[in-house]
């Protein structure tokens, strides 16, 4: 028994709380995945776009047509093959998207674990863990209350004891060190000129 504890410190343990939503939203690189999903997005959008005219464009042009015809039928032809690809291009679409946020999403848990690790390691910290007392439980159901209290491990945390600040600062200059730039934010709206004096 002498050894086994000899193989830990002699001191109480350290620990430090994390709210991981906040850190999130703190994230320099999420802002910087976020302009590249929001772009990544608007191009699709142009896409669904583009595929939507010229599908009209086949839509006026069978129209002036006889039914029966063979330039009705070609053009018919043409028609479902534009629906079929616009279906399959929205489709394609929102699975890129949602496959570019959840792996857009891991690596910024990836991001805050390390930070984490690193914050801890230079404060002698034994323990970083989520502060999910934050989060309160939202309205609903019996079983969906049950739920959301049964995912619950804190209910309470000292915030004395959150280090959240500190990981997005070591996380946002980990970021930096490596190259990475944040999107500027949009302009403000410009001021309307003011109305000229009445003579």
């Amino acid at each position: 028994a002498a050894l086994a504890a000899a193989a830990f410190p002699d001191r109480p343990a350290r620990v430090a709380s994390v709210d991981v939503a906040k850190a999130f939203v703190g994230l320099d690189e999420q802002k910087s995945l976020e302009g590249g999903l929001k772009s990544l997005g608007e191009r699709m959008a142009a896409e669904k776009d583009r595929m939507s005219r010229e599908l009209q464009d086949l839509n006026a042009e069978l129209e002036s047509y006889k039914p029966g015809t063979p330039p009705y039928n070609e053009t018919l032809k043409k028609v479902e093959a534009a629906v079929g690809a616009m279906r399959a291009q929205d489709q394609f679409g929102q699975l890129k998207l949602e496959a570019e946020r959840a792996t857009a999403l891991r690596e910024l848990y990836a991001r805050i674990r390390a930070a984490s690790e690193a914050v801890a390691k230079d404060s002698n910290i034994d323990y970083v863990v989520v502060n999910d007392s934050l989060v309160p439980v939202e309205p609903a159901g019996l079983a969906a209350t049950q739920q959301q209290l049964n995912t619950r491990r804190f209910l309470w945390a000292n915030p004395e004891m959150d280090i959240t600040d500190a990981v997005i600062a070591r996380a946002n200059a980990d970021f930096k060190a490596k190259g990475g730039t944040v999107p500027a934010a949009p302009a403000a709206p410009a001021a309307p000129p003011a109305p000229a004096p009445k003579p």
